[in-house]
């Protein structure tokens, strides 16, 4: 290694480690988006003794609250706690994808790179089942890569390559996509084929090994037959709700969000199309590099998915730029070094240019994050989405916490008021964890959810205009805003389900309270209608 490349990878990881330490304490204290929540209520959930699928509504297949389950107990379940984790994982990835690297200097580019990308991403990417799929997805590619192309490889490694894939399929299945094109791109490759059939029913076997434990726990902990209602019955509402939710809108708004890292595919995607193309087309081994190939495989197959497959989401297609990043640092380029350094660094400034967690006001809370932690404040500071409004949210928590809420008495009626149950460690009253997204997702069943929530509901529903699209003049009649308001905090609004309720400690009726006022009047008559209950509270928008 010449004097020059030294210099070159020790300033990479010098700016490696700046990144961390700059980034690093915002990143853990930003706030988390509303699946993570909502994985961490199906956790605890399941941790108190009930049954996943039967008892809290999930989609999906578990293995994302198979993580939580596994993770949380250990670390702890602040929000703190669980994106140091996410920060590991990821950590991981990088490390894993560093090991197919063949130059120190691509290898510290490629880290620096990716960690900028990921840490300057908004918090809808992280902690995300797309992301942590990546990496027994990138475990699996390094083990493929490990073995030759002349001598069939062993078959434990094989099944072992099968099994990582399996824990990946049991996140989120779409990563069947990737593998399978990886497979078939290294067959192709392989000199002697005599031993792929073999390899194959090897991976295959390992997929299947790594279902069974999945399959033991959903029959062990009652969750098998509900497990099937939700992807048999359920799903395919599902699946048609998310194509209906496709529009140019979304996707132009996650182009700007991802701005200018979307240019990586202007780069990777002819990359991919070159390499996949020698691999099938060309004989001769000696002109095929496996690496780049199989690295473009799994970044086509990636990409193909996420644009096929899955919604305009930021977090599913956070993980193609990573790949996409990894699969241009492992190509053998034929330019000048210059001219590389110089598109390189120009690319990597206008990303920190236009990285929104670098502006001023996010970067001011550095220090209170070492001092506070990941407080209301501060969430509200690095938020970079609209919802929820974190600073009004924290009221409506405090509210419920001192009228003691406890499991089964509260129910929220939009989807990021799931935060709320996080906050305060309750289970929501019925398995609908938050009710219009599930009316939304799955049409069909709207009624039953509407009559589960009137039947169930004890105490309190939270709901919150923006998210409902409500105006103060435009708000309906039936339940729950029909139910009397005992606490407001700018668009949220708490609904008293039962009038009666007494208070926590003096027995009397639960009061009318508006974080902007320290005024407090006595609930009127339930039967008036709802504009005279809200004639003197004020309502402003976030």
């Amino acid at each position: 290694m010449t004097d020059s490349a030294i210099v070159s990878r020790r300033t990479i990881g010098a700016g490696c480690v700046l990144l961390l330490l700059l980034l690093g304490p915002l990143f853990v204290c930003m706030p988390l988006n509303s699946d993570t929540a909502l994985f961490d209520l199906q956790a605890e959930r399941v941790l108190q003794g009930g049954v996943l699928y039967r008892d809290i509504v999930e989609p999906n297949l578990p293995g994302v609250v198979w993580i939580h389950l596994a993770v949380r107990p250990l670390v702890g379940w602040s929000s703190e706690a669980i994106r140091a984790v996410d920060l590991l994982i990821f950590a991981g990835i990088i490390f894993l994808a560093m090991r197919m690297l063949r130059g120190h200097r691509a290898g510290a580019l490629f880290a620096f790179s990716a960690t900028m990308f990921y840490l300057c991403c908004n918090e809808w990417c992280h902690c995300q089942r797309d992301t942590w799929m990546l990496l027994p997805a990138v475990s699996a590619l390094l083990l493929r890569l490990r073995s030759g192309t002349v001598e069939p490889r062993r078959l434990q490694f094989a099944v072992l390559e099968g099994s990582l894939w399996g824990c990946a399929f049991w996140i989120k299945p779409h990563v069947a996509v990737p593998a399978l094109i990886v497979i078939a791109v290294d067959t192709m490759l392989r000199q002697n084929r005599s031993g792929v059939i073999k390899d194959i029913a090897a991976v295959i076997a390992g997929g299947i090994l790594a279902a069974l434990p999945g399959i033991w726990w959903l029959i062990d902990s009652g969750a098998w037959p509900h497990f099937w209602e939700m992807m048999l019955e359920w799903n395919p509402e599902y699946l048609e709700a998310g194509r209906e939710r496709q529009s140019p809108e979304r996707w132009w708004m996650m182009i700007y969000r991802f701005h200018p890292w979307w240019i990586v595919h202007i780069v990777a995607v002819p990359l991919a199309w070159q390499a996949i193309r020698v691999a099938i087309t060309v004989r001769d081994n000696i002109a095929c590099d496996r690496t780049v190939s199989l690295v473009a495989a799994i970044y086509a197959g990636w990409l193909l998915q996420a644009l096929i497959l899955q919604h305009a989401m930021d977090y599913i297609h956070a993980p193609p730029i990573v790949l996409g990043l990894l699969l241009i640092s492992s190509w053998p380029w034929q330019l000048d070094m210059a001219p590389r350094r110089v598109a390189t660094g120009v690319f990597l400034c206008l990303a920190l240019l236009a990285a929104p967690i670098l502006n001023l006001q996010r970067l001011a809370m550095w220090p209170g994050c070492w001092s506070e932690g990941s407080s209301m404040p501060i969430r509200a500071t690095l938020a970079h989405g609209t919802f929820p409004a974190w600073q009004q949210l924290s009221k409506v928590v405090d509210y419920l916490r001192e009228q003691r809420v406890k499991d089964g008495e509260l129910t929220c009626l939009n989807v990021h008021s799931v935060h709320v149950f996080r906050e305060l460690r309750v289970q929501p009253a019925t398995r609908y964890w938050c009710t219009l997204i599930l009316q939304d997702l799955f049409k069909h069943r709207a009624a039953g959810i509407d009559a589960a929530v009137r039947r169930n509901t004890s105490r309190f529903i939270v709901t919150e205009s923006l998210e409902s699209g409500l105006t103060n003049d435009d708000s309906p009649n039936d339940f729950p805003w029909n139910r009397p308001v005992v606490f407001e905090a700018g668009t949220y609004k708490i609904h008293a389900t039962n009038v009666l309720q007494p208070g926590p400690e003096d027995g009397q009726p639960l009061p009318i309270r508006s974080s902007d006022s320290d005024v407090q009047t006595e609930l009127p008559n339930p039967t008036l209608p709802r504009t005279a209950i809200h004639d003197d509270v004020s309502s402003k928008s976030i």
